[in-house]
């Protein structure tokens, strides 16, 4: 398990006692619009943040956003020839058009995909837009914050993973989950994304219990579930995008991750599924998030296609 150094441990000694606690989880919806800048992605985020503090008041405050919504920083600051394509895989070739020296050096030092490269390409620039933003809005509005996922470079290698970082209220990144299990979006035919061993999982120390986080489809699997109880996490957070209708299959097999994990199993404590929602092109996402003890849900959005934000309060930890 990863432990907070001494002067992170300070920081959490503030909030132990009698001190409230309060858990957001951001059903977000996908907007075109907030992703048209970096300033539009930020005030976004800060918007989000805002409405989980001022209903938390002076609680210790986690928000845990939803998978993938980091990715989209890909289009941040794009021109606007990227922006009047008609569907996705159109608006990341042109992307892609636009920086292909780049793009092209990429592909014949690494060899790799057009797509990987493009990732490889803006890199830097997509980890700025999407972690500064979440980092500014940690220490702005004082609040632990899961920040969904992104896909992120890991370190100056080839490798691009589906990434959920934790921050803490000082501004910290303190921690980087990868994905294990990918989904068909994900894959070679898609992002061309990398999974992450199994190895890579682990548990976070903080003033709620200790995290695990499980990417989406990784809360299916035994296997990575496993793990991070064997490793001391008691609350399961589980960022997704379900690239989908949300019909009544999907509703059904949904109750195989979080829900099973908790309510059925009574694997961990308390789980909370932020799930993405809403378009981008022809990219659609539906979901109901929930938040789930051993009674089943404590909170559930009320909608497939709409931005909810649920609440938990109480003493968690």
């Amino acid at each position: 398990m990863l432990r907070l150094p001494q002067g992170k441990r300070d920081e959490k000694a503030k909030y132990t006692g009698e001190v409230r606690k309060m858990i957001a989880c951001v059903q977000m919806k996908l907007r075109a619009e907030d992703y048209r800048s970096e300033e539009s992605f930020r005030d976004r985020i800060r918007e989000i943040c805002a409405r989980a503090r001022e209903e938390s008041g002076d609680e210790q405050l986690l928000i845990v956003f939803p998978e993938h919504i980091g990715t989209f920083c890909l289009l941040c600051n794009a021109p606007d020839r990227v922006w009047a394509q008609k569907t996705f895989a159109k608006a990341t070739t042109t992307l892609l058009l636009r920086h292909a020296p780049q793009v092209l050096q990429h592909m014949l030092v690494y060899r790799v995909s057009p797509v990987r490269a493009l990732f490889l390409t803006l890199s830097k620039e997509l980890e700025r837009v999407y972690l500064g933003t979440f980092i500014q809005a940690a220490k702005e509005y004082e609040a632990w914050i899961a920040a969904g996922s992104a896909t992120l470079r890991w370190g100056q290698t080839k490798r691009i993973f589906n990434t959920a970082p934790l921050i803490t209220p000082t501004g910290h990144v303190l921690y980087r989950q990868h994905k294990v299990n990918l989904v068909a979006m994900e894959d070679k035919n898609g992002l061309d994304l990398e999974a992450a061993p199994l190895n890579y999982v682990s548990a976070v120390q903080s003033p709620f219990g200790n995290l695990g986080i499980a990417i989406c489809l990784d809360a299916f699997h035994k296997e990575v579930r496993e793990r991070l109880g064997s490793l001391g996490s008691d609350i399961l957070l589980q960022p997704s995008a379900n690239h989908g209708p949300w019909n009544e299959w999907q509703q059904e097999d949904w109750l195989r991750s979080s829900f099973e994990a908790v309510a059925k199993n009574l694997e961990f404590r308390l789980a909370v599924n932020p799930m993405l929602v809403g378009r981008l092109w022809d990219l659609e996402f539906e979901g109901q998030s929930s938040i789930i003890d051993h009674q089943g849900y404590v909170a559930r959005a009320t909608t497939h296609t709409e931005e909810e934000i649920l609440f938990k309060r109480g003493p968690v930890s």
